[in-house]
């Protein structure tokens, strides 16, 4: 039948949680249960109860320094692969970042083409770029009453700088300022205020 190192684990823990002086004090609960109630100290040969007390903590200390020792192994193991997948993954992104250009000649035709192909483009542009400004107002605008939350119904629209129009006041908002004007008898006075963004 083989030994079970565990076996009694649980109420080893038990009575070592009880001893407030630590491994000490449960080690003189021990010795002296064995002192006591056992002739461990007087029944064999005079110093046999010595080279017993030796050997069993001598076994167990090397069994607990082999296993600190695996441990501490196995860690630095694992850092060094953890290290040499960053490195690779690293030297990976590098590489992919600075791929080489490639040149890729064209023919006459190609070169035509591509250069039709990117006036019809500008030209687009340009002409949904030409439209009434006034139709970026969002008092003017018309927007189907259905596509509206009914929970945003009532609620004011931001304008174009991410602000609002108000009567007398108007503000606008980016990451790194905040603009406030206010309108008082159709002059307007601008307060410029530099909010820090905390990333």
């Amino acid at each position: 039948m083989t030994h079970d190192p565990e076996k009694f684990d649980s109420m080893l823990l038990a009575m070592a949680q009880q001893h407030e002086g630590g491994v000490k004090d449960l080690l003189d609960t021990i010795v002296g249960f064995l002192a006591r109630k056992t002739d461990f100290f007087v029944g064999g040969k005079e110093g046999e109860w010595e080279k017993v007390v030796k050997d069993t903590f001598y076994k167990h200390s090397a069994k607990a320094r082999e296993e600190k020792e695996k441990i501490k192994r196995d860690k630095l193991e694992a850092e060094k692969r953890l290290k040499e997948i960053q490195q690779k993954k690293e030297q990976e992104r590098l590489a992919k970042d600075f791929e080489p250009a490639t040149v890729t000649e064209l023919t006459d035709q190609e070169a035509e083409n591509l250069q039709n192909d990117l006036e019809k483009n500008k030209q687009g542009k340009e002409e949904d770029g030409s439209g009434d400004s006034a139709s970026n107002d969002p008092e003017t605008s018309t927007v189907p009453d259905e596509e509206d939350d009914p929970k945003e119904k009532n609620k004011l629209k931001p304008n174009s700088g991410n602000g609002c129009d108000l009567e007398n006041y108007r503000w606008t908002q980016t990451l790194e300022e905040v603009e406030v004007s206010q309108l008082i008898l159709k002059a307007v006075i601008e307060y410029r205020f530099y909010v820090p963004i905390c990333m």
